[in-house]
């Protein structure tokens, strides 16, 4: 066997993983969010506005790449009061401290209509039933690079499915 044949075999045999156990969790997950923003502080403001009537509905993948530690993204629209506001993607990294509770490192970049980018950090509890976990996680929110500072807690609720 050639090098460069061996080296291409065992990259993939290293992105591939160790072989599932039956008892594993799946390593992948498809995942449907729902959240609401509770209070919002805008820029230059003194203090919190209550909630925001807003919706964002958001759907997306995530993998384990490790026991505990899942990259995930994560995609939809935020309507405001029934219209459409924005659309976005959300990265995040996720860690399963526990099997029920879990802190997300998110970022909110919404595209349309224009560009920004958000911290959108949470701690979240969690349950599984087999392949599904209901989820309910807390967030922050501050907008990054837009002048004065903005600071927000959202409540996002949510069903992932694993494969």
């Amino acid at each position: 066997m050639t090098a460069g044949r061996t080296a291409l075999l065992a990259a993939i045999a290293t992105l591939a993983g160790p072989a599932a156990r039956a008892d594993d969790p799946p390593r992948n997950y498809a995942c449907v969010f729902a959240g609401t923003t509770l209070a919002y502080k805008p820029p230059g403001a003194s203090d919190f506005d209550g909630w925001q009537h807003d919706l964002a509905a958001t759907a997306g993948y995530g993998r384990y790449v490790s026991g505990t530690v899942a990259l995930e993204l994560d995609l939809g629209p935020t309507f405001v009061r029934g219209d459409y506001a924005s659309f976005g993607f959300v990265p995040g990294v996720v860690w399963a401290f526990s099997p029920y509770a879990y802190a997300a490192a998110r970022f909110v970049v919404p595209i349309d209509p224009e560009w920004s980018f958000v911290l959108f950090p949470g701690i979240g509890i969690a349950k599984s039933f087999g392949r599904f976990t209901p989820i309910l996680e807390l967030n922050l929110s501050h907008t990054v690079g837009k002048g004065k500072s903005d600071f927000g807690f959202a409540l996002t609720g949510g069903l992932l499915v694993g494969f």
